[in-house]
């Protein structure tokens, strides 16, 4: 998975092993992640917006006295980038207001007020700045074979044991159900039961 994680741009990835992580743990992987974080000090640390993800983010941004920004929908560093974003997803009059074009924070946009609003949120006095991203918010990289072979991987020395743990998954659970994947679908139709009280004649209608 980490070769593969190459193949699709990563310069470099790093693997924590051990086997009380074969199990999501919000303890475990908290503990591991911050570790790794203070050891090498990133500027961002970016989540995704899942289950896990909306789990682990707070406990790490809390442990690293650090802000998190939930649920980002886009991301900016360079500034010239996100004046572009404003002039097409706002109709704020960006070129009367005054920029510091050398401002390396990590602007992070969200929906705000039951998604009537974007906000962005910068975090300029702590570091790593943290974000979790929703699920489809990045484009992913055509696969690269020669960037697979080539990319570095990274397994860094820490700690981890029974004692830093506080909770034990005894046994995981998965039901299995008809499920549709609205997150990865390029159109979704909904309707209601107003087009026909036929309800499989409405549905093909549509």
């Amino acid at each position: 998975a980490a070769k593969e994680l190459g193949g699709y741009g990563a310069d470099k990835v790093i693997v924590c092993e051990s086997p009380l992580l074969s199990v999501y743990n919000t303890d475990a992987y908290a503990k591991v992640i911050c570790d790794v974080i203070e050891d090498l000090k990133p500027e961002a640390f970016l989540i995704g917006a899942t289950n896990i993800g909306r789990d682990l983010g707070p406990r790490c941004a809390a442990r690293l006295h650090t802000g998190l920004c939930a649920d980002c929908t886009h991301l900016d560093v360079d500034v010239a980038n996100y004046i572009q974003f404003l002039r097409e997803s706002s109709t704020l009059d960006v070129d009367s207001m005054k920029w510091d074009m050398e401002d390396r924070n990590l602007k992070m946009t969200r929906p705000a007020f039951g998604g009537h609003l974007m906000a962005t949120i910068i975090c300029p006095r702590f570091r790593p700045c943290m974000a979790t991203v929703r699920p489809g918010v990045m484009k992913k990289n055509a696969f690269d074979q020669a960037k697979a072979d080539a990319v570095e991987i990274v397994k860094p020395a820490f700690e981890l044991s029974e004692s830093d743990l506080h909770t034990e998954v005894v046994e995981v659970v998965k039901a299995a159900k008809k499920l549709v994947d609205l997150i990865g679908a390029d159109y979704i139709v909904s309707v209601g039961r107003g087009i026909s009280k036929d309800v499989e004649g409405g549905i093909k209608l549509a």
